[in-house]
């Protein structure tokens, strides 16, 4: 039997302090492979001092253009800001703005090439690039980020495609969240490129910030029988005080399902292999 060769991917590597700490943990003693970091993070400087005593942590860059504060000077990235002067604050805020044709394609490349580089003059080597919100797989804009790879000699881009399950139907209150998923498939199929690696299947969305133990066990045995698959989470340590609570994500419980060492002996005895995305 083939070995189904498996991606346990932690997002926001730079966010907080206390986010770093849970992908730190969550690799160290648990199954996490390979995480993204934000140039736009309020922890960047923690995550850079995190992946440089961690060097078993592939590490990609998790393009921003929602929420956080930009790098590039605001009057060269008007359309991608609101009011304050910052990203707007959600990707459907984005997106409608995107389709009504008033985010500016340059402006959305200069930016993100801002990022690429802040993570690379750090001296991170990079194995792929992912995004916030998964604004990258817009129609447009995934040509951009596809551009940008190959400028910077990126090997591997996300492709965050969830084919439908049956227990997706089950779940309460997951309609909302379906819809989503509909969505973000339908961006994909259109902004889908032969340009750049990919895992073959990937798992996580519908269940974003929120992959509790019980989850995860469903996920791991639905996953690829073969071929590679990336399993999307959002580990950390619980903080009261976060300024992302509103989100509503569990970091804590998806910290202690990621390093469940029932978990980890199931992984051990199957024909799942843990890579990372340098792997690919």
């Amino acid at each position: 039997m083939e070995t189904c060769k498996l991606i346990v991917h932690a997002d926001d590597f730079g966010l907080s302090e206390k986010t770093n700490e849970g992908i730190e943990r969550a690799h160290r003693s648990g199954i996490v492979t390979s995480t993204s970091l934000m140039a736009t993070g309020a922890a960047f400087e923690s995550a850079i001092r995190v992946s440089r005593s961690t060097p078993t942590l592939d590490i990609g860059i998790h393009l921003t253009l929602t929420e956080e504060e930009p790098l590039s000077k605001r009057n060269s990235i008007a359309t991608l800001l609101d009011n304050d002067e910052k990203f707007y604050d959600h990707a459907i805020t984005f997106i409608k703005r995107y389709m009504a044709g008033k985010i500016s394609l340059d402006e959305v490349r200069q930016e993100m090439d801002a990022q690429i580089c802040k993570v690379l003059d750090y001296g991170v080597k990079v194995s792929h690039l992912d995004s916030h919100q998964h604004i990258h797989m817009l129609p447009g804009i995934r040509k951009v980020v596809g551009e940008l790879a190959g400028k910077y000699s990126i090997s591997a881009i996300r492709y965050p495609r969830e084919s439908l399950m049956p227990y997706m139907l089950l779940e309460k209150g997951g309609l909302a969240r379906l819809v989503q998923l509909l969505g973000l498939n339908t961006f994909c199929a259109i902004a889908r490129t032969p340009d750049i690696r990919q895992p073959d299947h990937f798992f996580g969305f519908f269940y974003g910030g929120g992959l509790t133990k019980d989850r995860l066990w469903r996920l791991l045995h639905q996953r690829c029988s073969a071929g590679t698959c990336e399993i999307m989470c959002h580990p950390g340590v619980y903080d009261e005080a976060c300024r992302y609570n509103h989100w509503d994500y569990h970091w804590q419980e998806e910290l202690d399902a990621l390093t469940d060492q029932e978990i980890r002996g199931y992984l051990d005895s199957s024909d799942i292999e843990l890579i990372s995305y340098a792997d690919l």
